[in-house]
This record gives C-alpha cells, sequence and structure tokens, in this order.
C-alpha cells in the first residue's frame, strides 16, 4: 500500500495518509495561508518550535489573510506552546519525577488500603497471558511495581504489554464496522478509551525501565493503533458530549509516545494524536463553559450527569495536564467550579435525585461511589480556589457516606494530594428556596433543605440542553417519598433504523406520556423515537409533545420566603397543526401547597385533552380529589377545573406503562442486563400509576387548574379551597394553620396573576406574579436586601 507523508493545515495537523487520495488543490487565495501552516507542520515535525512559530506569526502579518486562516495559525500557536512545554523525559502521564513522592506517601498512608487491593489484583495475574485487553491491570501492576520494583512483576508486565497490544490490533483487523461503538469493536470492550489510557500509563511509568529497543517496537505499535482508529473512524467525534468513547485517547497517546524514540512517520502519528487530542479537549471546554453559564451543569440528565457523565473526563486531562505540561490550569479550563450547586439542588434527602431524563428509575439514588468520586477531585483542584463550594461537596460527601468507585481514571485517589486544603463541610448560608438553572431549562423548588422538607423540580424549558424525553412543563413533588415522578426506564428499547422503533423506552418513557404533562391527541401523528428520527417512527401515538424542552420558552421565575413561582410556553413542544397553546404556571406556597395552572388550546375541539399525574401507587380517588402514598409521604390532588372534568385512574399490574391502548412492558432482554436484583419487582420509583383529567366535553379552549398538597402519610384530608371565576379571572383562596392564600390567575390575555398570603391578619406578600426571570447566579445567595 502506498505511504505518503502528507503535512495537513489546520486543525488535524501531521497524519500519515494510508492508500487515501490527497483532496483537490486549495483554491488559489489560500495558497499562501496554507503554505505558512504547512512550513509550521514541517518544523514542528523537527522540532523547530521557533520556526514553526514565526511561520504562524507570518500568516498573522499577512494582509488579506482570511479570519479562518488567522484562527488556524492562532490555534496552532497555542499548539506549539504546548509541544514546547511538553516534559521530555518520563514519567509523566498523571504524575512525573517532581510529583511521584507525594503520589506515592499518599498510596502508602491515606489510600493504603486501595494499594493493598492492587496488591492482590496484581498477584492474581495468571502467568498464561493470552491475547486480551489487559490495561486496566497493567496500570495496577505498574503502579505497583514503581512502589515495590519486583523483577517477576515486571517481567509478566512486559508480556501483558504485548498480549494487549496483540488484542488492540487484531481486534481492528478483524472489524468489518464503520462505527467503532458498534459491532467488533464495541463486543471487545474497546469502544472506550480506559484500558488504552492505562496501557499507555504503563509503558510512561516504566519507560526506563524496558530495554530501548522493545521501548520503541511497543510505542510505534500503539501509535499506529490510535493514529488507525483516528483515520479509520474520523467522523465519531464525542468531545460535544461527555467524551468517554475511544476518541478520548489521542491526547493521551500523543502526550505518552511523541518522542526522539520514533522515526519520522510515527512522530508524525504522535504528532497528529496529540494535535487531535489538544483540540477535542480545547472544543470541549469550550462548549462545556458555554453550558454551564453561571449555572453550573445544566442536570438534565442528572442520573447519570452527576456521577457516570463527562466531568471524570475534565479531571482526567487536568491531572495529564499538571503533570506533562504545566502545574498552573487555564482559567477557562475551570469552568466546572459551579459542579457542587448542581449536586445542591438535584440531590433530595438520602442521596437520592428527581429522577429527570436520562434516567433508570431503579431507585432514583446517585451512583454514590461515582459521585464521590467526582466531589473529591472536585475538592482537590477547587479546595483553594472556591472554598465555600468545595465545603459543599465535602457535606454532600459526608451524605453519601460511600466508597469511592472510579473505574476509569482508578489511579485518581493516589494523586489527590490536594486534599489537605479540604474546608470543613457545610452547605452555604443564606441559599435561596428556588433556583433557575437557565441552561437546561430546570427549575428547583424546596421548603427548605432538611430531610422533612418538600422539594420540586418543574422543567420551564428553553434551556440551551435539555432532556432526551418529550418532558417540557413535566414536575416531579418529594416529600418524604416520591408523590408525582417521571416514569418507565431507560434502555428497553430495540431500536430498527426504521419504522418503528419499539418497545419500552421509545413508546413509553421517552414520550410525554410517561410524564407530568398535558396530551393533545390528533389522529395520524407519528413521533420520533428516542433518539430522534433517525432511530426511526415509534408505532402509537399518545398524543404527546414532538420537540424538546429547549425549544419552550420560560416566561417567568421568581422565588421568596413565602412563594416561588414559575411559567412556561410549551406550545412549540406540540405539533403545530394540533396546538394553538399550551402554557404552564407552576406557583409553590411554603410550605406545601401547589398551584398548577394550564391554558390549553387546540387547533381542533374534537383533538381530546388529558392532564397527568403520575404516583407510585394505586390513588385513592374521589369526586374530584384524590390521594396517593409512597414511603412516609402522601400528595393530595384536587381538580378545579374544567367543572365538568372527570378524573380516572389508571395503572396496576399490566397498565403501569400504558399508552395509547397498550401496556409497554420493559423487555426481557432489560431485566437480564439490568434487573436481575430486581426479582422482576417493577421498582416503586419506576410509577405504577397515573390519574387522567379530561374535560367532560369536546372544545378548542380548556383551563386545567389543580390544587396539590404534600404531606407526612398521617395527614388525614386536604384543606378547604374555593374557587370562583370573574369573566376571564379566576380565583382560588385556601387557609392552612394561621396563612390565608388568594391566587388569581388569568384564563386568556397576559400569563399572569395575583398572590396575597395573610397570617393572623397580617399581610405578608400582595403583589402580581412576576413576567420576567429573576436573574440568579452562582449560588445565588440571599442578602438582606433580597437578592
Amino acid at each position: 500500500m502506498r505511504k505518503e507523508l502528507v503535512i495537513m493545515e489546520g486543525i488535524v495537523g501531521l497524519i500519515l495518509l494510508e492508500g487515501i487520495a490527497v483532496g483537490a488543490e486549495p483554491a488559489p487565495n489560500r495558497n499562501q495561508a496554507l503554505a505558512h501552516l504547512r512550513a509550521a507542520d514541517a518544523r514542528l515535525l523537527q522540532s523547530d518550535y521557533a520556526g514553526a512559530e514565526r511561520a504562524c506569526r507570518e500568516l498573522l502579518d499577512t494582509p488579506r489573510a482570511s479570519a479562518e486562516d488567522r484562527t488556524a495559525a492562532e490555534w496552532k500557536l497555542d499548539f506549539i506552546s504546548v509541544v514546547r512545554r511538553l516534559r521530555p523525559e518520563h514519567p509523566r502521564l498523571f504524575f512525573n519525577r517532581e510529583t511521584w513522592p507525594a503520589v506515592k506517601s499518599r498510596a502508602l498512608n491515606e489510600e493504603r488500603k486501595l494499594l493493598d487491593a492492587w496488591r492482590t489484583s496484581v498477584a492474581g495475574i495468571p502467568d498464561e497471558l493470552p491475547a486480551s485487553d489487559w490495561g486496566k491491570r497493567l496500570m495496577q501492576a505498574a503502579f505497583v511495581y514503581r512502589v515495590n520494583r519486583d523483577p517477576a512483576l515486571f517481567a509478566k508486565i512486559q508480556r501483558m504489554m504485548l498480549a494487549s497490544l496483540d488484542f488492540y490490533e487484531q481486534t481492528y483487523a478483524g472489524a468489518k464496522t464503520d462505527n467503532p461503538n458498534k459491532g467488533e469493536v464495541r463486543a471487545a470492550g474497546l469502544d472506550y478509551p480506559f484500558t488504552r489510557i492505562a496501557w499507555l500509563a504503563a509503558l510512561d511509568w516504566l519507560w526506563e525501565e524496558f530495554p530501548a529497543g522493545e521501548r520503541q517496537r511497543m510505542a510505534a505499535r500503539m501509535a499506529r493503533h490510535a493514529h488507525h482508529h483516528l483515520t479509520r473512524f474520523p467522523k465519531y467525534r464525542t468531545w460535544g458530549a461527555d467524551f468517554y468513547n475511544s476518541d478520548n485517547m489521542y491526547w493521551y497517546a500523543g502526550l505518552v509516545l511523541l518522542g526522539p524514540e520514533l522515526d519520522a512517520a510515527d512522530r508524525a502519528r504522535a504528532l497528529a494524536l496529540l494535535e487531535e487530542g489538544y483540540s477535542d479537549h480545547r472544543k470541549m471546554f469550550r462548549s462545556r463553559g458555554v453550558g454551564r453559564d453561571d449555572d453550573g451543569d445544566p442536570g438534565v440528565n442528572a442520573e447519570y450527569t452527576l456521577a457516570a457523565g463527562g466531568l471524570h473526563t475534565e479531571y482526567q486531562f487536568l491531572f495529564s495536564w499538571q503533570a506533562a505540561v504545566d502545574p498552573e490550569i487555564p482559567a477557562e479550563w475551570l469552568r466546572s467550579e459551579l459542579f457542587p450547586n448542581c449536586v445542591l439542588w438535584n440531590t433530595l434527602p438520602g442521596s437520592r435525585h428527581f429522577g429527570i431524563g436520562f434516567a433508570w428509575h431503579k431507585d432514583n439514588r446517585f451512583f454514590a461511589g461515582l459521585l464521590d468520586a467526582q466531589l473529591t477531585q472536585y475538592v482537590h483542584f477547587f479546595g483553594k480556589r472556591n472554598p465555600e463550594l468545595a465545603a459543599t461537596a465535602g457535606y454532600f460527601r459526608q451524605k453519601l457516606a460511600a466508597e469511592w468507585w472510579e473505574y476509569r481514571l482508578p489511579l485518581a485517589p493516589f494523586l489527590l494530594t490536594g486534599l489537605s486544603r479540604t474546608p470543613a463541610p457545610r452547605l452555604p448560608e443564606n441559599l435561596p428556596l428556588a433556583r433557575h438553572i437557565e441552561t437546561g431549562g430546570l427549575v428547583y423548588m424546596r421548603s427548605g433543605h432538611g430531610e422533612n422538607d418538600t422539594y420540586a423540580l418543574f422543567n420551564i424549558g428553553g434551556g440551551r440542553q435539555h432532556s432526551i424525553h418529550r418532558d417540557t412543563t413535566h414536575f416531579t413533588l418529594f416529600k418524604r417519598g416520591y408523590l408525582a415522578l417521571d416514569t418507565g426506564t431507560r434502555q428497553s428499547s430495540s431500536p430498527t433504523g426504521g419504522y418503528p422503533a419499539e418497545g419500552h423506552t421509545s413508546e413509553y418513557s421517552g414520550q410525554t406520556v410517561a410524564h407530568n404533562c398535558v396530551l393533545i391527541r390528533m389522529p395520524g401523528e407519528v413521533f420520533p423515537g428516542y433518539w430522534g428520527p433517525e432511530e426511526g417512527y415509534i408505532s402509537g401515538n399518545a398524543g404527546g409533545q414532538s420537540q424538546h424542552s429547549k425549544v419552550a420558552k420560560a416566561l417567568a421565575f421568581e422565588t421568596g420566603p413565602y412563594y416561588s413561582y414559575a411559567a412556561s410556553d410549551a406550545t412549540a413542544t406540540y405539533h403545530p397543526e394540533k396546538c394553538a397553546q399550551m402554557v404552564r404556571q407552576f406557583l409553590f406556597l411554603m410550605p406545601d401547597y401547589f398551584v398548577v395552572f394550564d391554558r390549553v388550546t387546540s387547533t381542533k375541539a374534537e383533538y381530546p385533552k388529558t392532564w397527568l399525574l403520575h404516583t407510585v401507587n394505586e390513588p385513592l380517588v374521589a369526586g374530584r380529589e384524590f390521594r396517593a402514598d409512597h414511603e412516609q409521604g402522601r400528595i393530595f390532588c384536587r381538580m378545579l377545573l374544567p367543572a365538568d372534568a372527570v378524573l380516572e385512574g389508571i395503572g396496576g399490574p399490566g397498565k403501569e406503562f400504558w399508552a395509547d391502548g397498550r401496556n409497554w412492558e420493559i423487555s426481557e432482554a432489560w431485566w437480564e442486563q439490568y434487573g436481575k436484583d430486581l426479582n422482576r419487582r417493577i421498582p416503586d420509583t419506576m410509577g405504577r400509576w397515573r390519574v387522567e383529567v379530561k374535560p367532560g366535553a369536546a372544545r378548542k379552549e380548556d383551563c386545567f387548574l389543580h390544587l396539590i398538597q404534600v404531606s407526612e402519610r398521617s395527614v388525614g384530608q386536604m384543606v378547604e379551597s374555593r374557587v370562583t371565576e370573574n369573566g376571564d379571572q379566576i380565583t382560588l383562596v385556601f387557609s392552612a394553620g394561621p396563612r390565608t392564600h388568594t391566587i388569581r390567575l388569568n384564563k386568556s390575555g397576559d400569563i399572569g396573576g395575583h398572590v396575597r398570603i395573610e397570617e393572623n391578619g397580617r399581610r405578608l406578600v400582595d403583589k402580581d406574579l412576576t413576567r420576567d426571570i429573576a436573574p440568579q447566579a452562582g449560588l445565588a445567595l440571599v442578602t438582606q436586601h433580597g437578592r
């Protein structure tokens, strides 16, 4: 096969094209710019850093250089500065010669238990080592060797290195897939990068122990393997998501392998890997920084994001950067500083979460060991920079009381030499009682921060990021148990790539019917599958939303000591041929009452509307009220409008996940792979019942008004209330203890209303509901003057 060393312009850097035709010549007006960039690449390959920088600056000084070319030159200068600063000697992956003594000391002292576990694991490595992926145990063995210096273990490490390389090469040689996340590559576990990063760590840590020839041959083979992945699967880049697929290995491969031992072709490969990896991580930090803004992580898939998600990727990179390039971390890479704020608002008593989005709903508990790992690493990196948030992280670590579990970078506990800066665990004082996370389009409300408080989540929509579900205006309520919840589970569908996308997750849990929302059913409407139209279209039509929450409009948000309020216009999430208006106003009156008001207009009267509220256990329906229990909590709900509406409970055995006339049961494959510990019992937190509220007559316009009370299970009845209508205004009045609440809402026209709260003759609140979004940033602490 023809091999040609081609120096490419731009972000790709130096790549070796094997049997791939070089593209057409660039347009004449770009020739000069490309000549400068190619010259920079050529000098960089020769380690002529000054010459490479000079070529880039000459391009920047060119008067007619385009914005694109200037950006390419500035990027190249940044990358050259990284290569120039790259530590020449090994080790340099995760620790170096200067930091190793502290890492070793931590392993022998604070983390002795983990080190002993690694020693036990290493002692169990067999003498016969077939071609297999030994990466994880290689990292363990190499670390243990650096501590113990056992010659017999080193000989075994040498064989493990070669057996792993054989496995990687054989897997890719036999793979027919054009997608690295499918087929033979996935079946071999190589759709993830972690074991190959572990292999690279072993090579790096024992670099001087290997004979020069053996070291060069192994480094060259790994450079070719990683570069083969880069050129074979160039379109599969996951930096914009959680970034834990195989393309994450490029930075680490280039960082370890780049050096004088490689010949020119393999050095070009290693340099390309380093440049691609650095570029991907820079883009990841920039993208996540925008997504977090001044809120922290959006929290749209909290169970996943706060434990198994992408923050591990950032910490792993930062450890490697500090060891190999610079102890100082650029400020723009530290936008995860508000991570504990996201944990704070997503955490319920018992280290549980709201179950929003891409969640299993097995028990709605965080993966405690994984979350503990993220919080602990947070303290390491941010303890000195932001002691208040580090104290918050410590508070939740105490609540988790979990044993660290970090399967992606299992070395991390040994690297946490910054924990000596840990402040005393505590929650910040003067926290607000509601937080609008604008980036995720979510509003969190609570009566306090204790075990017996009331907690609510409202999907207001309009965020840059969104849940994969079609769940705008959904709300979850928690008080001593899950009282109104997000239902179903993930990973229980069989995508067909066509019509239909079958199964529980596509037909039920990802659809609006599985949430506390409003349905509008238009005959003949089709809905995309869980991941979108590329998965196909589902066969059912329950009447839900067809778009995600980012197209909704957040209309209002405010919070204070007596109430919190949010409003959402979700009209655009429904098919425009069936929905003319869908607006929800969500009012939380401290400490236990909610007013949910929906203005719904269908384009045709014959398109039926259904208001939904999901419960764990069977609701007790009595006239216009129902109640349901979970654990030690109880929910009461009174349907106030429409006046002619009827209530019906749906669920129980054979109807837990009912949608469009059938039950979408959890698949056999799900029970086998994910639910063996459940003994075929549908968990409480997947939901088993719901109440449907339907108008008694067909009409285009309906207003749904519900008063909800949450309480201890011991409470026997709901508060009394009365509703009056005067033209286009509705007035709701109810008393709870010494407080009387009077709420006025508009049936048409402006989205708004008025709230008055009185206590023992004293007026606590008397004001219009806001039509604005109250600004919040960071912890949004409340001052004596308000916000």
